[in-house]
């Protein structure tokens, strides 16, 4: 079998996992409309779907994350698809933790024009960076990384794992999460420090009290504009 030489393996690459996300992008709907539980890691680096374990009254009512993802991953796959393919997207609740490096500024300015047109966000935490990409031994690195936290966080009685998005990108460990209490945020970040290539970890965290009073806000803020409208 011939060698084939890196600039067309690139090209082919980026064909299949584009083809891919093509594919995806255009089942994720006919599943969410039918009931189907949406896995929290998307083929092709596409993006995430928090699926916390809440039970307080009119969560899913207010909160559509796999709806939110839909609309984010259809906007960026008609404006760069190449967008996909080098940055995280989580959603959680509503709130939206963005993780990766692109090339260059322009690409951040279309991620973030992107994200500030979408509906449904109630709260955005950008950490995508602007420099070279990197190499795959520090991929791998870093996905060991996020692995052994959630295996801890698993392990861990006192977690509620699927409440907590974990996302490493050079050594920084990113933790998007909603729990009953506060004391089970320090815990996940307590086993992340312990791990070893760590080099710092970023909470973004509230707790369910404090994002229903939010919800709470929000849909007062909505009632009385549409009160003053009429």
């Amino acid at each position: 079998m011939g060698f084939v030489n890196s600039k067309k393996m690139e090209t082919l690459k980026h064909r299949i996992n584009r083809h891919a996300l093509v594919v995806w992008s255009a089942l994720l709907p006919a599943l969410v409309s039918l009931g189907c539980t949406v896995p929290s890691t998307i083929v092709g680096g596409m993006s995430a779907v928090g699926s916390a374990a809440l039970s307080a009254p009119g969560f899913e009512r207010r909160v559509d994350d796999a709806g939110l993802m839909v609309a984010l991953n259809r906007a960026l796959l008609q404006e760069d698809d190449t967008l996909l393919l080098k940055i995280k997207i989580d959603a959680l609740a509503g709130r939206l933790m963005l993780t990766g490096t692109v090339q260059d500024e322009a690409a951040q300015k279309t991620l973030q024009k992107i994200v500030g047109e979408t509906d449904g966000i109630r709260q955005v935490f950008d950490y995508v960076q602007v420099s070279e990409a990197r190499s795959f031994s520090k991929v791998a690195r870093d996905g060991l990384i996020s692995a052994r936290l959630r295996t801890a966080m698993m392990t861990d009685q006192a977690i509620s794992a699927v409440n907590f998005i974990i996302r490493t990108h050079r050594g920084v460990v990113y933790i998007l999460g909603i729990a009953p209490t506060e004391e089970e945020a320090i815990r996940v970040v307590n086993h992340a420090r312990t791990i070893s290539g760590v080099v710092e970890v970023k909470l973004e965290f509230e707790t369910v009290d404090e994002m229903m009073l939010a919800f709470a806000a929000a849909e007062e803020l909505s009632n009385a504009e549409a009160s003053h409208e009429r």
